[in-house]
């Protein structure tokens, strides 16, 4: 029984760091198209950089809205 609670607790942690990695990743993408957007990349430079497709173009761009406000509150 130890082992399982061992291999349980070692999973959370492996899926708690990829969590964070894909966070971490996510917002470097999202300062990055910041910064594009500002300079009037197109989305299709933008896709080809962020290596996104259109529909993950939308999502990031929804998160960046939701972002700015309270970025500006600061």
């Amino acid at each position: 029984m130890c082992n399982y609670s061992q291999y349980l607790v070692e999973k959370g942690i492996e899926k708690g760091i990829e969590k964070g990695i894909e966070k971490g990743i996510e917002k470097d993408k999202l300062n990055i198209l910041e910064r594009m957007d500002a300079r009037h990349y197109s989305d299709m430079q933008i896709m080809d950089l962020l290596q996104v497709n259109a529909d993950y173009l939308k999502v990031l761009r929804s998160q960046l809205q939701k972002r700015l406000p309270a970025m500006a509150d600061d």
